[in-house]
């Protein structure tokens, strides 16, 4: 059996394309959530709205694992793309702990203004997005080929593991004496 050779061009367009696929939809969604909202603000201001919004969120996410799990495929002949590629994905983990020091800004927490209001949510749905996140990581880490690039790929999941348990400990108050 013989394996057919994809040129490397067409590889990153189809990863391309799959992310502005992605975007476009993810787009069109949350346009017609945030519309939805404006002709009728009592409905969605309570708790079923807030999940709504997660799982909108969890299935933008998994949508996003797609053309990535693709991109880790296409790098994986490649030592030094396969590394470059896990950097990436460390630097994306340490957004978590990023996100969640930024949070406790009271400006940006409580969205003050426009601007610190949209960075306070893409903050919050960052975190949000541990769970499916997580599952990426790993996912990734079985995909990686070689020692060094599925290190910094763990390094990533453990930093995004211990976000959300450090922000648990830090809102239940076992740390007040510090």
């Amino acid at each position: 059996m013989t394996e057919i050779a994809i040129p490397w061009r067409l590889k990153i367009g189809l990863v391309v394309a799959g992310y502005a696929g992605v975007f476009v939809v993810a787009a069109m969604w949350i346009a017609t959530r945030y519309l939805a909202a404006l002709r009728d603000p009592v409905t969605f201001s309570g708790g079923m709205a807030a999940g709504g919004d997660w799982m909108l969120e969890l299935i933008i996410v998994a949508m996003l694992l797609v053309p990535t799990f693709l991109l880790a495929l296409f790098l994986r002949s490649s030592e030094e793309a396969s590394t470059k590629f896990a950097k990436v994905l460390l630097c994306f983990g340490l957004s978590a702990p990023v996100s969640v020091a930024l949070m406790a800004i009271p400006a940006i927490g409580q969205g003050k203004n426009l601007f610190a209001g949209a960075l306070g949510y893409v903050c919050l749905y960052r975190v949000f997005a541990f769970p499916m996140t997580l599952f990426g990581l790993i996912g990734l880490c079985v995909l990686a080929k070689y020692k060094r690039a599925r290190r910094l790929i763990i390094y990533s999941a453990l930093v995004e593991t211990v976000t959300p348990v450090a922000l648990l400990f830090l809102a239940s108050g076992r740390f007040s004496n510090f």
